[in-house]
């Protein structure tokens, strides 16, 4: 870590480019080329902040529907999330989570080492680095938690500067609408992504109905999810204020049983047994050989499976069992 990346962190407080600072900070400290930030909302699907990790079809299909597979996305649902972590050390016990975990990784991600940020809102930025073909090491992992203070107090300045100063939005994100109110209501602050959904004729009927449930509690808005909570800033123009977020509702993490979506998928297509194992191998990214070898088979005999299994599928290749699979379960949810 270098005192310049430190006072340039400093400097962005307050503006659009403090993400893209705190992940420079942090780069200094592992050695990853493949980083990225993302936004978990409670209600809204997550959202890319800085994209330097996923080009653009790995991007579409992770915002799409692969983000319904992330670990991370399951911490925040849960409401466990660590300071620091990898995906190596969220190891899941649960069958279905391990399996969804495998094929979420099987996008050339080996590890992942991530720093997160709460935010007002219940949500997390998530700085994360994805190692293609080793884990995080304890060192890594020691210097993220050892800056983790220093960032997280950076970050609760970033979040009362941007609101007093009027950065068009907190996060840098567009999804998520956001209104800071006085003690009576008046709106001292609203963001972008706010401005871009409410008409100012609406706003407060929409704050009335905000207010008229408990702290944190949701209401629904046509197909938006409202909620607020008390500011807890340390700014004399915005003291005993509260923050509303008006959030699109997305799916959120995958919760359906792994063993009851296989034998559904596998009795639609009428697969047997052995194209059970070789389909659910594939999906988690092995090789024809090491599914040879987990079958004690031949890698020709693995082949002229997966040959018959394509006709049946009517499909050409490995990449499009996993996108069929997803289609089937996602369709029946």
């Amino acid at each position: 870590m270098t005192f310049d990346r430190i006072a340039a962190l400093i400097a962005a407080i307050g503006t659009g480019q403090f993400y893209d600072r705190v992940l420079a900070l942090l780069g200094t400290l592992v050695d990853c080329e493949r980083r990225l930030v993302i936004k978990y909302s409670r209600f809204a699907a997550p959202e890319f902040l800085v994209n330097e990790s996923l080009d653009e079809e790995s991007t579409r299909n992770y915002l799409g529907w692969l983000y319904r597979l992330d670990p991370l996305l399951r911490l925040v649902s849960e409401g466990n999330v660590p300071a620091v972590t990898t995906f190596a050390q969220m190891r899941s016990e649960d069958r279905s989570n391990a399996f969804y975990d495998e094929i979420f990784k099987s996008g050339k991600i080996f590890d992942e080492l991530v720093l997160f940020l709460e935010a007002p809102g219940g949500a997390y930025i998530a700085f994360c680095f994805d190692h293609g073909s080793r884990l995080a090491t304890p060192e890594e992992i020691a210097a993220f938690s050892a800056v983790e203070p220093v960032v997280a107090e950076a970050h609760r300045l970033h979040v009362q500067n941007a609101i007093a100063g009027g950065l068009g939005s907190i996060y840098g994100d567009r999804r998520v609408g956001v209104l800071v109110t006085d003690a009576g209501g008046q709106a001292i602050y609203r963001n972008s992504a706010w401005e871009a959904t409410v008409a100012d004729e609406q706003c407060a009927d929409l704050v009335r109905l905000a207010f008229s449930v408990g702290q944190r509690e949701p209401s629904h808005w046509h197909e938006h999810v409202l909620h607020w909570e008390y500011l807890d800033l340390d700014i004399a123009q915005v003291r005993s204020s509260r923050i509303l977020f008006l959030e699109s509702h997305a799916p959120g993490y995958l919760k359906t049983d792994i063993e009851t979506a296989l034998a559904a998928f596998c009795s639609q297509y009428r697969l047997s047994h052995r194209e059970r194992q070789i389909v659910e191998k594939t999906m988690l990214g092995y090789p024809t050989s090491l599914i040879a070898e987990k079958l004690e088979l031949s890698a020709g005999t693995i082949k002229n499976y997966k040959q018959r299994l394509y006709l049946k599928l009517d499909i050409t290749s490995e990449r499009e069992i996993f996108s069929l699979f997803m289609s089937h379960l996602l369709g029946h949810l």
